[in-house]
């Protein structure tokens, strides 16, 4: 196919979204940047209602594509392809593995951040059914598409292991973290936040969900024995949805006696959680699997010194910039929070190493590998 412009579809039906804000913002930043580096192509944003009225973009080679299809649902599989086919598109980028399965009158590349739901399926995902689903969609999108594009090796190594892949069909592109928007609060409105959520002494930060594989029960139970043991007169800080499915956590935190020094905060705006990098002495990060890794990088972005998992993709996302625990060792997790905790001069290079991690991650460059990968498939002769 040689045209002199292309129809390229964005299904950016996360964008917005609370329960998937971590590829809401890859997507609204893919989008973005892809606008800045190609003004050839016409690029339609698949969006949902509720959502694509906050959508911040405007452009003269950019169309929105109103559709009511949520994920996880029949309508995306046996509705959603009748207005695709409408489109008439040369290519579609579904931003998550939640494809129509049964549509293949348009040339396809499907973006896969990990297989989170594969190895701990949780309990909204505890019937065998469901996952079943789970693995039958997952297989039959990377099937289906003519690219795949992987956020880190690691999910290209377990997408090649665990689903059967050719290695060849699959684009390794890395996502980078945010530039979150320094909103001037002045310190006296910063510790009316922090006096809200009763924090008053050095903390530890964690970001993230309350899943299971976030392994935040071991992190609680550390910072217990780190307490106990070195009599460190730190708090630790979660931020994030307090997820019903995790009861556990705030009754390990009372069993622990721990009310007073293990913070929850639920949900914290963007404006809002830039502050709370900046003034955490340390982001602990103790997940047992992820396939990239957003929060430590934004410490890192935040000068904040971070202690992470050595699990998973950890080490190749974090290089040299963090220190690394065993996240199924409790103690050799107190003892490394003690270690960094205690040393100003290790918390001093992690800082200047994680300036220098973060300039390897740009919006930009993931931008430009995807538009490649775009002309790649476009230069493509079609199978339909």
């Amino acid at each position: 196919m040689n045209k002199s412009s292309y129809r390229i579809g964005i299904d950016a039906r996360l964008f917005g979204t609370r329960q998937a804000a971590g590829i809401g913002i890859w997507v609204e930043e893919l989008i973005g940047h892809l606008l800045k580096l190609d003004k050839v192509n016409q690029y339609i944003a698949i969006m949902l209602p509720e959502t694509a009225e906050f959508f911040p973009f405007y452009a003269n080679n950019l169309k929105k594509q109103i559709v009511r299809f949520p994920h996880y649902t029949y309508s995306e599989q046996f509705l959603y392809p009748r207005i695709l086919k409408k489109m008439k598109l040369d290519l579609i980028h579904y931003t998550n593995f939640n494809t129509p399965i049964f549509f293949k009158g348009t040339k396809s590349i499907v973006s896969i951040y990990d297989l989170t739901l594969w190895f701990y399926p949780g309990r909204k995902q505890r019937s065998w059914f469901r996952r079943m689903i789970y693995r039958y969609v997952m297989k039959k999108s990377c099937e289906n598409a003519s690219r795949i594009i992987a956020i880190s090796n690691k999910t290209k190594q377990d997408i090649i292991k665990f689903i059967n892949i050719d290695p060849s069909k699959i684009d390794v592109v890395y996502a980078a973290a945010p530039k979150r928007r320094k909103v001037a609060i002045d310190a006296r409105r910063a510790d009316q936040i922090f006096s809200k959520h009763n924090i008053s002494r050095p903390f530890f930060l964690y970001v993230g969900q309350w899943r299971q594989h976030k392994n935040l029960v071991r992190l609680i139970r550390a910072f217990a024995l780190l307490k106990r043991q070195y009599n460190l007169d730190y708090q630790l800080v979660l931020v994030g949805q307090v997820d019903e499915y995790a009861s556990e956590i705030p009754r390990v935190i009372k069993q622990l006696g721990l009310q007073d020094s293990v913070i929850t905060t639920g949900y914290i705006s963007d404006n809002n959680l830039s502050i709370f990098y900046d003034r955490a002495e340390i982001f602990v990060f103790p997940s047992l699997y992820e396939g990239f890794g957003i929060p430590p990088l934004e410490a890192m972005s935040a000068g904040t010194p971070v202690i992470s998992s050595n699990a998973s993709v950890m080490p190749e996302v974090l290089g040299d910039a963090a220190v690394y625990f065993d996240p199924t060792n409790i103690k050799d997790m107190a003892d490394t929070m003690y270690k960094v905790a205690s040393s100003f001069t290790i918390k001093k290079q992690l800082k200047d190493k994680g300036f220098k991690q973060i300039k390897k991650y740009s919006y930009t460059k993931m931008a430009r590998e995807i538009l490649a990968i775009y002309k790649k498939v476009l230069a493509e002769p079609s199978n339909t």
